[in-house]
């Protein structure tokens, strides 16, 4: 089995490239986005493509448009042209700030990040594909390499690293009202290698774990692992327009594709990563 990973330098590509390739006879390659030269993706077997511009508030849209949907269109394509299958990352950000999280419920995405992510999912829809092309949508993934993403990095690394450095964690106001389908990157990870092995199929699915919990749940008990303050602070303007105020995964289509999963608890995470 040969695999391409695009953005495997990233937060997810460097997980999903550790996984993969713990898988004995699994053969794993990566590319990083280049302006100039593209992928050769007739050698693989599978291509799982995480390469993105992926900063909710950038806002140079041609960008955005050409690197996550044109460059993915592109790929896919290319995919579909040499008979290779394709995996690709897709978002809860295009649903929007919403209570209806199916697969196929109205979208109304707020950022350009989040269009160009929902229009790629629109595109693919209306393809005819001669190969595999499943589409996940992330629910706020955390986990090991968070880091990387540095100012965009999850909430969770932030309030840790803020904790340790600074000896409080700041949340905004009505944080207890902000609720995120915490989901881990190992778990996102597992999914990706059981589809490769089990789903002879085409579709999208979102990944979560199904179970919110609310900034202000997350935030008290990372300062109560680091015995620090927790204080309030304002939400910032900019957030207001992008803000939504809860995601959960509406998980029907995923139980009824591969059955029943067991997701790690963030607590349980948050636990392991505190000692």
């Amino acid at each position: 089995m040969k695999i391409l990973v695009t953005g495997h330098q990233g937060f997810i590509g460097r997980n999903m490239t550790a996984w993969l390739s713990q898988e004995e006879g699994w053969h794993v390659d990566g590319w990083e986005w280049d302006p100039v030269e593209r992928p050769d993706v007739r050698d693989y077997d599978w291509v799982i493509h995480l390469g993105a511009i992926a900063d909710m508030t950038d806002t140079d849209v041609d960008k955005i448009l050409h690197q996550n949907l044109e460059f993915s269109q592109w790929l896919y394509s290319e995919c579909n042209k040499y008979g290779v299958h394709l995996q690709y990352a897709s978002s809860s950000s295009v649903y929007g700030n919403t209570k209806n999280f199916a697969e196929h419920a109205p979208c109304c995405p707020q950022t350009a990040y989040a269009w160009s992510k929902y229009l790629f999912d629109r595109w693919v829809f209306n393809q005819h594909p001669t190969t595999f092309v499943q589409g996940f949508r992330y629910f706020n993934v955390y986990g090991k390499w968070m880091h990387i993403r540095g100012r965009r990095a999850n909430a969770i690394y932030k309030w840790r690293t803020q904790a340790r450095k600074e000896g409080y964690v700041e949340v905004w106001e009505n944080a207890d009202k902000i609720k995120r389908d915490w989901t881990w990157v190992g778990d996102v990870c597992k999914l990706h290698m059981d589809f490769i092995k089990t789903v002879n199929g085409s579709g999208i699915w979102n990944v979560g774990s199904g179970l919110p919990h609310s900034f202000l749940d997350i935030a008290e008990y990372i300062a109560e692992q680091e015995g620090v303050e927790l204080r309030t602070v304002p939400v910032p303007p900019e957030e207001n327009t992008r803000m939504r105020w809860t995601t959960c995964a509406d998980l029907k289509h995923l139980k009824a594709t591969v059955g029943s999963r067991k997701w790690l608890n963030v607590y349980e995470w948050l636990d392991h990563e505190s000692s």
